[in-house]
C-alpha cells in the first residue's frame, strides 16, 4: 500500500464525492484523481526518476493536493515547504535534499527566481502560466514549465511507478529546538501505518468533514489530508485564524464534523471568539496535538464543547505524526495525560543509561513503531542522536502511571537550571494561565551570572472577542489594561508567589502584544529564548 493509493481507491469508490471545499468551490475525488494523473505524467515526461526529490511551495489548495499525490505517483520524494518560505530558506532546503524539481504557486515567482541561482541539482520549475514569463532569469540548466503543460497529458492512463512501501515518500523539515533545519525522511510505510492507526481510534467515515486551518506542509496538517482521503471524507479549507469567528461560521455553514488545532488555535478560539456560547450541531469531535495544551485552556475547552468528543494526541514529525492518544472518556479522570500509545506503537520511559523507568519515575519518552522515520536526510550525526536500539528519543521528559497512561513533564532542552533546581516551564505556564487576564504564557530561562539561569515569563493578556488586534510582536512597556483593570509584571509575580515555591516564581515578567510563532502556528520557544537572552 502506497500513500497515493488512498486517493486512487477513494476516487474509484466515490468519484463524485467532494474531496476539497475551498472558498465555496467543491473539488471531487474524480477531479483530483484526474488532475494528479496529468501532473504525474508531466513530471515523468520531465525526466523525473524514482526517488528524486521534488519541492512544493504552495498554499493549502486543490493545487497542493494535486501536486502532492502526483509527485508520489511519479515516484518522487515530495518535500513540502511552507508557503511563506523566503528565498534564502528555500535555497537552503532545496539544496540540502538535492531537489531536481520545484512546483510553485501564485506569488512565489520572485522567491523561486532568487533561490535557483545556487541550486546545481535543480532541473525544472513548474509554475502557473502567468507566473512564468519570457526572459525570467532562470539559470541555463533550469527549465521553466507552465502549469498549463499538464493539459496535454493523459488523465486516464495510470502514471503510478511500481514501488514498495519501504520507498521514501516525503522529507519534512523541522528545526526542532536547535534552529537547524533537519529533514525527517518518511517512507510510504511510515505514513500509511500511522494513517491506519489514526483511523482506528478516530473511527473516521466517508461522512466526515474536517475544517482545516493547519497548513498541509505541517505533519499534523498532512495527516488530516491523508486520513480523510483514506476514507473518502472531505477537507474544508479555511485560510487563516486572524478572524476566528469566521472559522466558527464556516463550521456551521459546511456542517463540519471535526476540527483540529494546536494549543494556540484553541487559545484564540477560547479567548477571541464566541466558541463558549455557540453550539455547532454537526461537530462530532475535535483533535488537539502540536504540544501540550495548558490545563486551564483544556478545562475551558471541555466546558465550551459539551457533547463533543475531545481527542488529546501526542506525536512528532519524526513519527509521521502520531504516537499516543487519550480516549475522550478518560479526559477528566486523566486530565493532562497524553494517553496511551496508538495501535502498533510502543512508548517507553527511559533513564539516561537507557534502562526502562518504573511507574511514576521521570525519564525520556522513547518510541518504536513502523511509523518512525528512517532518519534525518543527509545527517547521520543528528540521526544517531535520536535513533538507537530502543527507538526514537523524542526529547520529551515524561512518566507513566500504574494504569499505563503517559504524562509529559517537559522538553529536556527546555528545562531551566536555576541554582540547584531543575525547573519545568510547563508547571509555571499553567499557573500563569490560571490568572483571569492571561491569554497565553511561555516561560524560558535567561542566562545569569550567579544562578546559571533565571526564570522569565512572557505573557499576552486576554481581550474581549471584539478586540482582536494585529501588530508587531513587541513587548509592551510596563502594563496593560484588561476590562479597566491594570495588569502589571509585579501583579503577575505576586499571583505566582501565592501558588508556587519561591524558586519557581519568575524573576521577570514581560507583557507582550503577541507571541512568536513558526509557520505551523506553534509557539516558537527557540525564538523566544534567543530574544530573552539578547
Amino acid at each position: 500500500m502506497m500513500i497515493h493509493d488512498f486517493l486512487v481507491e477513494s476516487a474509484q469508490r466515490r468519484p463524485e464525492a467532494p474531496l476539497l471545499v475551498h472558498k465555496g468551490t467543491r473539488t471531487s475525488y474524480g477531479e483530483i484523481e484526474a488532475s494528479s494523473n496529468r501532473c504525474a505524467h508531466l513530471l515523468r515526461d520531465l525526466g523525473l526518476r524514482r526517488g528524486e526529490r521534488v519541492g512544493l511551495l504552495l498554499p493549502n489548495s486543490a493545487r497542493y493536493v494535486v501536486s502532492y499525490y502526483a509527485g508520489l505517483k511519479a515516484g518522487a520524494v515530495v518535500v513540502p515547504m511552507h508557503q511563506a518560505t523566503d528565498a534564502r530558506s528555500l535555497r537552503k532546503l532545496m539544496g540540502d535534499c538535492g531537489a531536481v524539481g520545484l512546483i510553485g504557486g501564485p506569488g512565489t515567482r520572485e522567491r523561486i527566481m532568487k533561490a535557483t541561482e545556487e541550486l546545481p541539482d535543480l532541473r525544472w520549475v513548474l509554475l502557473p502560466a502567468d507566473e512564468l514569463t519570457p526572459g525570467d532569469p532562470l539559470p541555463a540548466h533550469v527549465r521553466g514549465v507552465p502549469e498549463s503543460a499538464e493539459d496535454a497529458m493523459s488523465a486516464e492512463a495510470d502514471p503510478r511507478r511500481r514501488g514498495i512501501d519501504l520507498d521514501r515518500a516525503t522529507i519534512i523539515y523541522t528545526s526542532g529546538s536547535t534552529g537547524r533545519p533537519r529533514g525527517a525522511t518518511l517512507s510510504h510505510l511510515n505514513v500509511v501505518a500511522n494513517t491506519r492507526s489514526i483511523l482506528a481510534y478516530l473511527q473516521l467515515t466517508s461522512e466526515d468533514r474536517v475544517l482545516q486551518v493547519l497548513p498541509f506542509p505541517y505533519v499534523y496538517g498532512k495527516s488530516l489530508l491523508n486520513t480523510h482521503v483514506a476514507v473518502g471524507g472531505s477537507v474544508v479549507l479555511h485560510d487563516n485564524m486572524v478572524f476566528p469567528e469566521t472559522a466558527l461560521e464556516a463550521m456551521e455553514r459546511v456542517q463540519a464534523t471535526s476540527f483540529a488545532g494546536v494549543p494556540a488555535t484553541f487559545a484564540i478560539l477560547l479567548n477571541r471568539s464566541s466558541l463558549a456560547r455557540r453550539r455547532i450541531p454537526s461537530l462530532r469531535y475535535v483533535t488537539q496535538a502540536g504540544g501540550g495544551m495548558p490545563l486551564p485552556h483544556l478545562k475551558r475547552l471541555i466546558e465550551a464543547l459539551p457533547g463533543v468528543r475531545i481527542f488529546v494526541m501526542y506525536g512528532a514529525t519524526e513519527a509521521a505524526a502520531r504516537l499516543s492518544w487519550l480516549e475522550p472518556e478518560m479526559l477528566l479522570s486523566k486530565l493532562g495525560s497524553i494517553g496511551k500509545p496508538i495501535p502498533n506503537v510502543e512508548l517507553t520511559i527511559r533513564r539516561d543509561d537507557g534502562t526502562e523507568a518504573e511507574a511514576g519515575e521521570t525519564g525520556e519518552i522513547v518510541a518504536r513503531g513502523s511509523n518512525i522515520m528512517e532518519g534525518y536526510w543527509g545527517d547521520a550525526e543528528a540521526t544517531a542522536e535520536v535513533l538507537d536500539q530502543h527507538g526514537f528519543h523524542t526529547g520529551d521528559l515524561g512518566w507513566r502511571d500504574e494504569e499505563g497512561y503517559l504524562w509529559v513533564a517537559g522538553r529536556k532542552r527546555e528545562m531551566i537550571k536555576s541554582g540547584a533546581h531543575r525547573i519545568s516551564p510547563k508547571e509555571i505556564e499553567e499557573v500563569l494561565l490560571e490568572h483571569p487576564a492571561v491569554e497565553e504564557a511561555a516561560v524560558v530561562g535567561k542566562p545569569d551570572e550567579y544562578l546559571g539561569e533565571i526564570i522569565v515569563a512572557h505573557i499576552t493578556v486576554r481581550l474581549e472577542p471584539a478586540e482582536v488586534r494585529s501588530g508587531p510582536a513587541e513587548v509592551l512597556s510596563e502594563s496593560q489594561e484588561v476590562r479597566g483593570e491594570p495588569v502589571t509584571p509585579n501583579a503577575i509575580r505576586l499571583f505566582c508567589q501565592e501558588r508556587l515555591p519561591a524558586h519557581k516564581v519568575p524573576q521577570e515578567v514581560r507583557i507582550r502584544d503577541s507571541m512568536p510563532r513558526n509557520p505551523s502556528g506553534k509557539l516558537d520557544k527557540r525564538a523566544l529564548r534567543e530574544e530573552t537572552a539578547g
